[in-house]
């Protein structure tokens, strides 16, 4: 069998029985044409028919089974009805026949139930109905006992070979019409199939066109237009969709397209009902159920003057929320079934995409507000940084001016020259507190650190860091290990704060002492800079978040216990990055404990950022770090 032939047998058997059924309703009036001119020829000739009662009682018996049998066939498989009727109508001759033996010529009544039974039931039928026909027709005449049945009986061999005859004709006819009327099924299944498949084919391909036309564009408005752009040639002479506002329970009209430019426009002109209520009209029946509805008529959110033949809601479902409704309408006739499974799929596709435009512009939503807030935050750090600057000038400056005063006394009193220079001191902390701050803030609104390159010789900035903090921390061992010169190019102050930030980490997190080892080197065209302590060490799975805003190490078993914001290594990292370099930290395995943090730059600059750009209006000018110990 053709594979195409089995996928479209539910067609086939629907033209069979298509087929069937019309020849039942011709053979229906077939025996109306018989029977009519068999009840007119009674009744004119009544007095001259003998048993003419009980032949025009048979004759209505056929008419009204006939008109039981047309009413039945619409209702019933043609088969069926078919095998009843003929029972009914090889009954019918028989009957005849014995109630009128002087008939000889009723016996060819029987070739039309032959001849009906061959071309419902085919050869086979045909040959066993002109059998049994035979059978009862001599019957019936051998039952017979009036004086005409002799001369009848005389003739049965003949008879009854003509009946078998006509049974064998009708059957090899039956062949032929049985036969083309399959094959006129098949075709008609086929070119229906195809049709069904081209069809098939060209939704697919139009429906797949809307899902990537959906998923163009994030915008909400671009969404909805194309849910409704791509939707309206497919449906109705107007096509719809309604979003639903969730906070108010309404469905608020987002666009509009169609067939027929008047009704669209005349829709779209109408103001009153673009916002309805869920569970109002067939949108929001549709809205409020979360299934297609359809209706025809008025609707309370059409207007009144307008009557629409029929119309058709579709919900716009994601993840099992209402997102929207589609709506189709149509002036005149129906939305047909193919229509409808259009819109369901095409609103099945549009869940997701109107779900993503939402997701898109929450998100939207909440990036602007973090970017409000963020200005807002900056604004303030520049503004209160910048404010505090100013009373720490002066506290260092009067403080040098003090400490110069008792100097030059002649009996300086030591106790307050300590004092100042703690003074002193703790001016410079806040004063370092407030440039992180102002370069935390820089960095976020600029998504990065500005640099001016310069020669410079990185071994004397190691060397300069480190006679800094030992001069601070006496106490503590600090070795170096570098070479007599590390010429690269870089920003000097950015570096210089850089190993600032690193050497003072390394001590202040080896609160039991320790030793603190710094090193450069060359590779290749990098410089390498590492600093080792054995201080209290950073887990593996907190390495990398060392790097971020305000993380300190061992902050969760003693909070902030050393002190400072936990800004240091996010603008160091910061600057290296500026620099085109990288920054790692990793275990002190040497040491059996602490951390060893790393850097590495290009010795020529590949910076990642352009040029510094000008200040906003009320920022304060940016920030260069004073190399400590100038001033």
């Amino acid at each position: 069998m053709d594979p195409r032939e089995g996928q479209g047998l539910p067609d086939l058997d629907r033209h069979i029985e298509g087929q069937l059924r019309a020849q039942e309703q011709q053979l229906v009036a077939m025996r109306f044409a018989v029977a009519l001119p068999i009840a007119a020829y009674l009744i004119a000739f009544r007095d001259s028919v003998p048993g003419y009662t009980l032949l025009l009682a048979l004759v209505g018996a056929v008419v009204l089974y006939n008109l039981a049998i047309a009413l039945l066939v619409s209702r019933f498989p043609a088969r069926e009805v078919g095998i009843v009727a003929t029972a009914l109508d090889m009954v019918a001759v028989t009957v005849a026949i014995y109630l009128v033996p002087a008939a000889t010529d009723a016996y060819l009544f029987y070739g039309l139930v032959i001849l009906t039974v061959a071309l419902r039931f085919g050869l086979g039928a045909s040959i066993w109905i002109s059998l049994i026909v035979a059978f009862m027709y001599v019957s019936v005449v051998l039952a017979a006992s009036d004086a005409s049945a002799a001369t009848v009986r005389g003739l049965l061999p003949v008879r009854a070979a003509y009946l078998i005859g006509i049974g064998l004709a009708a059957g090899f006819f039956s062949r032929i019409v049985i036969g083309r009327t399959m094959e006129n099924a098949r075709l008609q299944a086929r070119l229906e199939q195809d049709a069904r498949e081209r069809t098939q084919a060209r939704e697919r391909e139009l429906l797949s066109q809307l899902g990537r036309d959906f998923a163009q564009s994030l915008e909400r408005e671009a969404t909805v237009g194309a849910i409704v752009g791509g939707a309206s040639p497919l449906l109705g002479d107007a096509t719809w969709l309604y979003v639903v506002d969730e906070s108010q329970g309404e469905l608020r009209l987002a666009g509009i397209e169609g067939r027929d430019a008047g009704l669209v426009q005349a829709l779209r002109d109408h103001g009153d009902w673009r916002t309805i209520h869920v569970g109002e009209g067939i949108a929001g029946r549709a809205a409020a159920t979360a299934t297609p509805s359809a209706g025809a008529g008025e609707d309370p959110a059409i207007p009144e003057e307008m009557v629409l033949a029929a119309m058709l809601a579709v919900p716009v479902v994601s993840r099992g929320q209402v997102r929207g409704v589609l709506m189709t309408a149509a002036r005149a006739g129906s939305i047909g079934e193919d229509q409808r499974r259009l819109a369901e799929t095409i609103a099945e596709r549009a869940g997701p995409a109107l779900d993503n435009a939402a997701l898109w512009a929450d998100l939207q939503e909440q990036v602007s507000r973090e970017q409000q807030a963020q200005r807002i935050k900056d604004d303030f750090l520049s503004i209160v940084s910048h404010e505090l600057r100013t009373p720490l000038t002066s506290i260092q400056g009067y403080a040098q001016l003090l400490e110069g005063r008792l100097r030059a006394a002649p009996a300086a009193n030591g106790k307050e020259l300590s004092q100042l220079g703690v003074i002193r001191s703790q001016v410079r902390r806040m004063r370092r507190l407030v440039d992180d701050l102002l370069d935390v803030s820089r960095i976020d609104r600029r998504a990065g650190v500005t640099i001016e390159p310069e020669p410079l010789d990185l071994a004397d900035e190691l060397r300069d860091a480190v006679a800094r903090t030992q001069r601070q921390y006496p106490e503590r061992q600090i070795s170096l290990a570098s070479p007599a010169s590390l010429p690269i190019v870089a920003d000097r102050d950015r570096i210089g704060q850089v190993v600032t930030n690193l050497i003072d980490n390394a001590v202040k997190y080896s609160p039991d002492g320790g030793p603190v080892e710094v090193s450069g080197e060359l590779r290749g065209t990098e410089a390498l800079v590492s600093v080792a302590d054995a201080g209290i060490g950073i887990p593996a799975e907190d390495r990398e978040l060392v790097f971020g805003r305000f993380y300190q190490a061992d902050e969760e078993a003693s909070p902030r216990r050393f002190g400072g914001l936990g800004l240091g290594l996010y603008i160091s990292r910061a600057i290296i990055d500026a620099h085109g370099g990288r920054m790692s930290v990793e275990a002190n395995a040497k040491a059996g404990r602490g951390s060893i943090f790393t850097f590495q730059i290009p010795t020529r600059p590949h910076p990642r950022h352009d040029a510094p750009r000008l200040p906003e209006a009320g920022e304060p000018p940016a920030f260069v770090l004073r190399r400590p110990g100038s001033g």
